[in-house]
This record gives structure tokens, sequence and C-alpha cells, in this order.
């Protein structure tokens, strides 16, 4: 632990959040966890990127889905249309179609 603190007080770089959040990252989760759940955290404490995506979520997807009545869209609210009329079990079954569709990109 000593090693850590002074790691954190005297030797952490400020200039980006990498270092800060990947340490926060791993506090979180008991002191282990994968880099892909590192890199999520990261890119959510990244505004530019944020900013980035919000801005692909209402051009271009969101904009689709609309098209194509999938989603709603309510100030900077989506929601899924039908979604309370869905039973747990066909939510379920549309996020694994979900899923097995995602990987077959």
């Amino acid at each position: 632990m000593n090693k850590l603190k002074d790691f954190i007080e005297n030797k952490m770089s400020m200039s980006h959040i990498y270092q800060t959040v990947m340490i926060k990252v791993l506090l979180e989760n008991g002191g282990n966890v994968d880099k892909k759940t590192i890199a999520q955290n990261i890119l959510s404490c990244d505004f530019s990127q944020v900013e980035y995506y919000e801005g692909t979520t209402n051009n271009m997807v969101g904009r689709d889905l609309r098209k194509n009545k999938v989603v709603s869209k309510d100030k900077n609210v989506y929601g899924l249309k039908s979604f309370h009329e869905l039973s747990l079990s066909e939510i379920i079954k549309l996020n694994n179609a979900e899923r097995e569709k995602s990987k077959k990109s």
C-alpha cells in the first residue's frame, strides 16, 4: 500500500486521466480487472470522445432507429418503443439475438 500511496501522491502524472481512472477501477474491482473494463472506464471519462459519440448517436444511429420506428426521442432521452409491453423472457431473447448479430459483424 505504501508504494501505491507514494506513487499517487508524488509520482502520478496528471496530464491525462488515464492513470487515475485505471487505479480507481482496480480498487473498485478487488485489485484485478480485465483491460476491456479499464478501457471502457477511460473512454467514459474522456469527454471529447463522449461528445463525439453523442453526435454519432444523434446523427447516425438514433436517426436510423427512429426512421425504422424502433426508438423514440424526447429531448436527450431515447426510448425503445414498446419496451414496457415485453416480458422478461422476450427481453432476454431479444438481447441474445442482438449479441449473436454483433458477433457476426
